[in-house]
């Protein structure tokens, strides 16, 4: 049976309501995530910065740690989108394999406060999972158009963990004041991936070079008209930048 236009109308209307709730409880989690730390921010204080009754916010998330996941996927899928333009010649492998969690470092090394935001990430086994699916996802696409199959996807993931778990440990040390420069950085992590995954690098720094303009270039944002994480830790006073 089709379905009326107007049914069609209520459902899309109902639909673009439940996002705009969705992004309204995930912009006020954001900004209270960066005043007070993630370990200090409760359900109870996002209900009332996104003035949302209680049930609107379990309607849609069923915990804090599902906000965050839903926060940094979103951000991290947003700019990989923009990126994928920047890769459409790339045939180093490193470079495309390194590319998400080198975005996760750029921006803790930018903010202790972003990089403490990304190492409560790295915390939780809901987000680390979720991230390791992700990227994997992301490393089949594009070895697929190398003509690289992933035969076994058990040993993927598990070198995928083991590269989350010293990113999340980068992330700790920049949110704990850590300021050794972003290129050093990069090239323990390409160096790493290059052995972990037995990729061919035949020149580091020019697949670091690749990684810095990419990431230089990425506009790293939450939401096309919402909070700019880049935009937060080019001044230090100011938590949103409006595009």
């Amino acid at each position: 049976m089709a379905i009326s236009r107007c049914a069609e109308e209520k459902r899309t209307s109902a639909e673009d309501k439940r996002e705009k709730s969705r992004r309204c409880i995930m912009e006020a989690s954001l900004e209270l995530f960066y005043e007070n730390g993630y370990q200090k921010t409760t359900i109870r204080d996002i209900i009332k910065r996104a003035g949302i009754l209680n049930g609107s916010l379990y309607n849609r998330f069923k915990s804090k740690e599902e906000i965050l996941l839903n926060i940094v996927t979103d951000m991290l899928n947003a700019t990989l989108s923009e990126c994928e333009t920047l890769l459409k010649n790339e045939r180093d492998m490193v470079v495309v394999t390194i590319l998400p969690t080198a975005l996760e470092v750029y921006i803790s090394s930018r903010s202790p406060k972003a990089a403490d935001l990304m190492y409560e990430v790295h915390r939780l086994w809901s987000t680390v999972n979720e991230y390791t699916k992700m990227n994997i996802d992301w490393m089949r696409r594009y070895f697929d158009k190398y003509g690289v199959t992933i035969t076994d996807t058990l040993d993927a993931e598990i070198s995928y963990l083991m590269l989350l778990g010293s990113v999340g440990n980068i992330c700790g040390y920049y949110a704990n004041g850590g300021d050794l420069d972003f290129r050093k950085i990069l090239h323990h992590m390409a160096s790493h991936v290059a052995m972990e995954f037995k990729l061919p690098m035949f020149d580091i720094n020019s697949t670091i070079d690749k990684v810095m303009s990419i990431v230089e270039k990425c506009h790293i944002v939450l939401y096309e008209d919402g909070l700019d994480l880049i935009g937060v830790v080019e001044n230090s006073d100011a938590l949103v930048s409006i595009h």
